[in-house]
């Protein structure tokens, strides 16, 4: 009988995993019954997700199980190749999608044979299908597949598919999405954008590709640029925060991207860097982020358009100041003590020193706009949506002990 057309009651939680070994328990001979138990186990989670499957360590703690199955250990590329050809390449229902990503997320990095496995699966005619099918979900507003991949896509791909033409490709969708009434999707692809080029920060590569695309579209990518900056005033999030700013950073470090940015979006940067300097509190969290808009404000004060044309010179040399010199008995920092003293030493000293002090600072009418907006929560989620976006390491699942018994 098929699964599909019983009817199931769960007294608690417990009998729910109870029910799901007894899927992955049934006998198998062939491929033929492997990839039967492996539908219906995708069709059992499917079917109950919204009841059981909630958080990032529900997903973890069902993946794992198919993992540490006999029938995967047995054959591993089939339920792999069944979850990826039969399921995540064909489904148009977004929570058996977003099941069966899931899975081979969890797969691919829980075994490295695994996620070769999976990529070199999903590439046919040099194309990976599954990718190209994910974007396009992305494209019609599958928001909770795209949400739970925005944060995990690099971690599964681990680099391997990254080329010029991909990123060109997202960049591309962010400049014709630029006037959609939904902005959500519009900040999701730049999100993404920062997540790729973080990993490439932390994988010791040579190259960054994103930069290295960015630096081929000077004056191309202006929706990019802008909401990029748009991002970090309204956001009040300290993960996308240090993302912006890696990726700011990134950008005022390479020369080919100096004068990436509009000088009037750099008077806007500089205008948050000296707000947040002097709003951000004292906790750790706080000094982290505090130190990491002094990192991008050197460059920035240093590299860019601003080297010729200065903007509010004594503001930010007063704000400096004060963060090595804040009285009322408040401990300075090493290292932002160490930061401010060579953006002092080197912008300040050396660099200002050689302008004309009484050449005006450019003063701008949108400043009272950025201050009016700068309450804003920054860019908006879909309140009914889960977002399911953490990779749980298998240290942290807790195991659940199931008594069948009690069925």
């Amino acid at each position: 009988m098929d699964d599909d057309t019983i009817e199931y009651f769960f007294d608690n939680v417990d009998s729910f995993y109870a029910e799901l070994d007894e899927v992955l328990n049934r006998p198998y001979s062939t491929e033929e019954d492997v990839q039967r138990i492996t539908t219906q186990y995708i069709r059992f989670l499917t079917r109950y997700q919204q009841q059981f499957l909630k958080s990032s360590e529900e997903f973890a703690q069902v993946a794992y199980k198919l993992i540490d199955s006999k029938v995967c250990l047995d054959f591993s590329t089939v339920v792999l190749g069944h979850v990826l050809n039969n399921h995540a390449l064909l489904s148009q229902d977004i929570t058996e999608l977003l099941v069966s990503y899931s899975l081979l997320l969890y797969a691919g990095k829980d075994e490295p044979r695994w996620m070769n496995y999976i990529l070199l699966e999903s590439i046919s005619k040099r194309r990976n299908r599954l990718f190209c099918k994910i974007v396009t979900e992305v494209r019609l507003g599958f928001y909770t597949t795209f949400k739970m991949l925005s944060v995990s896509f690099a971690l599964l791909f681990e680099m391997y598919l990254l080329d010029t033409l991909l990123i060109n490709h997202f960049l591309d969708l962010v400049e014709e999405t630029r006037g959609d009434s939904n902005e959500s999707f519009n900040y999701d692809v730049i999100r993404l954008i920062m997540v790729l080029n973080e990993q490439y920060m932390m994988s010791g590569f040579n190259e960054n590709l994103v930069l290295d695309v960015l630096s081929n579209r000077m004056g191309i990518s202006d929706t990019f640029s802008a909401n990029l900056i748009f991002m970090l005033n309204r956001s009040n999030d300290t993960c996308v925060q240090m993302l912006i700013l890696k990726l700011l950073y990134g950008i005022f470090t390479t020369p080919t991207l100096y004068e990436y940015f509009y000088t009037n979006d750099l008077y806007v940067l500089v205008d948050i860097t000296l707000r947040e300097l002097c709003d951000l509190g004292d906790t750790k969290e706080a000094q982290t982020l505090r130190d990491a808009y002094l990192r991008v404000l050197e460059p920035l004060l240093e590299n860019t358009q601003l080297r010729l044309r200065p903007y509010k010179k004594q503001e930010t040399y007063k704000t400096l100041n004060s963060l090595i010199n804040p009285g009322m008995q408040r401990k300075v920092h090493s290292t932002t003590k160490r930061i401010v003293n060579r953006i002092i030493e080197n912008w300040w000293e050396k660099l200002c020193g050689y302008y004309n002090d009484n050449v005006d600072s450019p003063n701008l009418s949108h400043h009272s706009a950025l201050s009016s907006c700068s309450s804003s929560t920054g860019p908006s989620t879909p309140n009914d949506v889960d977002e399911i976006s953490a990779i749980i390491p298998r240290k942290d699942v807790i195991a659940r002990k199931t008594n069948v018994n009690n069925l």
